[in-house]
């Protein structure tokens, strides 16, 4: 009766300590981010906290949204660049929760130069 006794305390305890375990390899910010040019949309989702989805560079991308604290409308990843003026809007959407808090953003660009110039790599899809 004891060795049961102990054996089931063992076992509640090694449940008790990977609980956290498997809770930290959920993924804490989960991003859909969605680039529309001309009708054409490209939608991937990117986690961080443990870089991943399908988005083509999560840990570039990750990397300047930890940055700006998961505010996508901070990032600035060139300043003042230099684009040709040429007019093709792209619209960038990015919608989720960031550690938790809820994102919403939505920009339109007049081309892919100033797109890119702004959100680096977690805008180019």
């Amino acid at each position: 009766m004891r060795a049961i006794k102990i054996l089931a305390l063992t076992g509640a305890f090694m449940m008790a300590a990977t609980a956290p375990a498997l809770a930290e390899q959920r993924p804490r910010s989960s991003l859909k981010v969605a680039v529309t040019v001309a009708d054409t949309a490209r939608t991937v989702r990117l986690t961080c906290d443990r870089d991943g989805g399908n988005h083509p560079t999560p840990r570039a991308a990750c990397r300047l949204l930890r940055a700006v604290k998961g505010k996508p409308a901070r990032l600035e990843v060139r300043k003042n660049p230099i684009c040709t003026k040429e007019f093709r809007p792209h619209t960038v959407e990015i919608w989720g929760a960031w550690r938790g808090k809820p994102v919403r953003f939505t920009k339109t660009y007049s081309n892919a130069c100033l797109m890119k110039a702004a959100g680096g790599a977690v805008f180019t899809l």
